[in-house]
């Protein structure tokens, strides 16, 4: 029997290749996570900015040219927090570390004007970048 306090989790994943053309798709399905947790059209907008960002930088402009051939994932959570962790195997092009600012250069900055939850782990299977927004 369930409580009256009892929460459900809504989640979806979704698996592309590294194809920038795809990051479009990501980005929808990202905005149609976001609006289930908020009918803010605010924040939906802050997610599917963010999460096209995210997917964009493991994706990598070059990444087809380079031989790349590992997907990029991406897993949405509807809990007391919309959670999202972007994956990546391999090498990811982006090299500088989010904190980083090189020549005036800076690949993480959206991500971090967006989120305040943000954070990177690299290891030798990959990358993930990893996100949450308290549900308005």
């Amino acid at each position: 029997m369930l409580s009256g306090g009892a929460r459900t989790t809504t989640g979806i994943s979704v698996t592309i290749v590294r194809d920038p053309a795809l990051v479009r798709t990501v980005r929808l399905v990202a905005a149609a996570v976001a609006r289930r947790g908020s009918r803010d059209e605010e924040f939906v907008e802050e997610v599917r900015l963010a999460v096209g960002e995210a997917c964009a930088l493991l994706v990598g402009a070059d990444a087809s040219l380079a031989g790349v051939a590992d997907p990029v994932e991406v897993s949405m959570r509807l809990e007391d927090r919309l959670r999202v962790v972007v994956r990546s195997g391999g090498t990811v092009p982006a090299e500088d570390e989010p904190t980083s600012d090189i020549d005036g250069i800076e690949p993480w900055a959206l991500l971090r004007g967006l989120i305040s939850d943000f954070s990177v782990q690299r290891d030798v299977d990959g990358t993930a970048l990893s996100m949450s927004w308290p549900l308005r």
